[in-house]
């Protein structure tokens, strides 16, 4: 069989734009939810950018790479691997979940490549070296 990227095969579903806005916007809600628990315990100060910064990259670094896809990821059936269909390691998790910043700083240019790309890729996979695929277990 014909193979793209090493150990993805053709007959690959790749994971597009909506299904992984689906995913981030179900992700939302606990992010949020524990953003006001953390709120109620650490006294409201002008770094709150960072708790719900640190609050939002810890949980999707976290769920990632302990099972390759987030809470919202699992409802919409897709997980997130490395571009040789292996389990993500920990760094490349850290490393495309920050590259995010850089996707939002290009005015959502990095998210927007998803639509254009063959294997619907957005900047931060590109950078972490991962593929966003549905799940097919």
């Amino acid at each position: 069989m014909f193979k793209v990227n090493s150990l993805i095969d053709i007959n690959t579903k790749y994971a597009g734009f909506w299904p992984r806005l689906l995913a981030h916007n179900i992700d939302l809600l606990p992010i949020l939810l524990l953003f006001y628990l953390f709120s109620f315990i650490v006294p409201r100060t002008d770094f709150d950018y960072l708790m719900i910064g640190g609050i939002y990259f810890g949980y999707h670094i976290l769920f990632e790479w302990m099972w390759q896809a987030t809470p919202g990821k699992r409802w919409a059936k897709i997980k997130v691997k490395t571009v040789q269909n292996s389990r993500v390691h920990f760094f490349q998790c850290v490393l495309r979940n920050l590259a995010k910043i850089i996707s939002l700083i290009i005015f959502f240019g990095g998210f927007v490549m998803i639509f254009f790309n063959r294997q619907k890729r957005g900047l931060h996979d590109i950078i972490g070296g991962t593929l966003v695929l549905f799940d097919e277990d």
